[in-house]
């Protein structure tokens, strides 16, 4: 057996605690029975909720807090130098973790099972079997994003526990409402009796559990890419990039009916991926820390010409951006955003409607926006660079988001139109001054961190 997790079954199971389990949740359930006269449907519903109760709030908590009660308690770094492997580390701790929280809402799901069948409803065919799987579906799931979130969080802010327990474990609790709740696709699916996807129709129950299925897959796969970020392997970045792609993939199925009912342009195909690349690269670049020293190491084996050393070294963000680069110069180089019918009309009541009338200026902006998008990854980067590393992130995103939404709105409404590319793509603004505006931007931001990263190495003796 998994060291790990049978070290973390010792630790959850204990007698009293295989007792207080199934003591607790048969008082509830027994109190629902009578005061309701026997009602099954009543006794189905709170064991439903129950179950919930526990899976989520408790769930998501305990896998939130495995890795932070280690580092609180001084024995993470001694598990780092175990000989687990990264595979073996990650679902030892989560399983053994999160056994107990299973074993307290088996005894629900179980009365939960049981009042269907007092109702004459069999739970393990069709509908109500997809409904029981999504329950479990979501429960899981939940707890392995927070899970994923606490070693996402341990990078950047290790000695704020409490904090990156609760962060986390609000990524748990988002996670599953977006699995289950009003935000989520499994809502979306379950009032239409089909979904397309590629041209192919599936149900809607049955899609939902499939793609909870697969994104339950990922976020277990990042949990154990970021234990081996964890544990010091070294690993070439290609995770995020193919979730990226898988979600690209994904996301076109979905669109694939109205892009060919809108004609099937070019353009309208790539939008879609353009999008999610700005995304994920954003995610990336504030996720991930950004050490100077590594990129110091990163920018000296590029200069020694060691690919395989640089592809370790590599961030996350910049395979993605590359990927949104190429979007952005596809896009413009087959007539950009000014294919698609409906974007002209979004915009227009906030642009001067004879400058959008121009073709030009919406077959750049997609190169526009990707170096925006570069320019915001120099900021990012110039604070992280400086001399006060530990809220650059904060930082940086109260300068963007500053410059995005106020200043631009200022500059709006002060007819100042002109100046508006020197903070964010304008696609009414010449082209010429649409690409230059954020490109002397990228060349001033990437002068000024090669000049931090060179300060940060240079040697500093300390004042008598």
């Amino acid at each position: 057996m998994n060291p790990e997790l049978r070290r973390n079954f010792w630790l959850q199971f204990s007698l009293p605690r295989l007792i207080i389990a199934p003591l607790a949740s048969g008082m509830v359930l027994l109190l629902v029975w009578l005061v309701t006269g026997h009602s099954a449907a009543a006794l189905g519903e709170t064991a439903k909720w129950l179950y919930l109760l526990i899976v989520l709030l408790w769930g998501t908590r305990r896998a939130a807090d495995l890795i932070a009660e280690e580092v609180a308690g001084g024995t993470w770094d001694g598990q780092r130098m175990s000989a687990l492997g990264a595979w073996q580390m990650t679902w030892g701790k989560f399983l053994g973790g999160i056994s107990y929280v299973w074993y307290a809402a088996a005894f629900a799901f179980a009365a939960l099972v049981w009042a269907q069948g007092l109702l004459g409803i069999r739970p393990w065919r069709g509908d109500e079997a997809i409904l029981l799987l999504h329950l479990l579906g979501i429960g899981v799931f939940g707890q392995v994003v927070a899970f994923l979130a606490s070693l996402v969080v341990l990078r950047k802010q290790v000695m704020r526990r409490r904090l990156g327990v609760t962060l986390s474990q609000f990524a748990g609790l988002a996670a599953s409402a977006t699995a289950s709740g009003p935000l989520g696709v499994s809502l979306i699916f379950r009032q239409r009796p089909a979904v397309d996807w590629f041209g192919w129709h599936w149900a809607g129950d049955l899609f939902a559990l499939v793609t909870l299925a697969l994104f339950l897959a990922w976020s277990l796969f990042g949990a154990y890419r970021q234990m081996r970020i964890e544990l010091q392997f070294r690993s070439i970045p290609w995770a995020w990039m193919a979730f990226a792609l898988f979600l690209m993939a994904y996301a076109e199925g979905l669109l694939y009916a109205p892009i060919v009912q809108g004609g099937g342009v070019f353009a309208a195909w790539l939008t879609g991926p353009f999008v999610i690349a700005i995304l994920f690269t954003y995610a990336a670049l504030f996720l991930e820390p950004k050490d100077v020293v590594r990129y110091r190491w990163l920018w000296a084996a590029v200069a020694a010409g060691e690919s395989k050393r640089a592809l370790t070294l590599l961030p996350q963000w910049i395979p993605v951006f590359l990927l949104a680069a190429l979007g952005g110069f596809t896009l413009s180089l087959f007539g950009g955003l000014g294919r698609l019918p409906d974007v002209p009309i979004l915009v227009g009541p906030f642009a001067e409607m004879a400058a959008l009338g121009s073709s030009a200026s919406f077959r750049v902006l997609p190169v526009a926006i990707v170096l925006c998008l570069l320019r915001d990854a120099l900021v990012v980067l110039y604070f992280n660079f400086g001399p006060r590393r530990g809220r650059a992130d904060f930082l940086a995103f109260i300068y963007l988001a500053l410059a995005y939404f106020p200043v631009a709105g200022v500059l709006l409404a002060l007819g100042a139109t002109s100046l508006l590319p020197l903070v964010t793509p304008y696609p009414a603004a010449p082209p010429l001054i649409s690409i230059g505006a954020p490109l002397t931007e990228c060349v001033g931001m990437g002068l000024l961190v090669l000049h931090r990263a060179r300060a940060a190495g240079r040697f500093k003796p300390a004042a008598a």
